[in-house]
């Protein structure tokens, strides 16, 4: 028996994105604050040259939300489905980006983004 096959990283990243635009911060939107760093995915030899030129880096987290809170300069998801693991690079990347004071983390799947999202935007509690 085969098991069903859950959403992509890309899917459940949309997912997210499409929440983020619902919810209100500062008369605007969360997702106006939410940002994806296009790391991933293949791409054409030429076009991944350029990318990289441009300063794409590998392992770099795939959702970066640009608010400060309780101390940390922002948060950084590194998104993977509910069973992804993470790379060498993606953990060192994360544990840079921590000892910088952000809030480096990774989660698997859409619900575990979004409950890591809310509490990091917790008002004072």
């Amino acid at each position: 028996m085969s098991r069903a096959k859950g959403p992509t990283e890309d899917q459940i990243q949309q997912a997210v994105m499409q929440w983020s635009a619902t919810i209100k911060y500062k008369g605007r939107r969360l997702s106006d604050y939410l940002h994806h760093s296009p790391n991933g995915g293949s791409r054409h030899i030429a076009e991944a040259v350029k990318f990289k030129r441009m300063g794409v880096k590998a392992g770099y987290p795939d959702l970066i939300l640009d608010i400060a809170r309780d101390g940390f300069h922002g948060l950084r998801i590194e998104l993977k489905t509910e069973v992804g693991k993470l790379s060498k690079i993606q953990k060192e990347r994360l544990k840079m980006l921590s000892d910088e004071g952000y809030c480096a983390v990774v989660c698997h799947g859409f619900d575990d983004a979004i409950k890591t999202i809310e509490f990091y935007m917790r008002e004072g509690e």
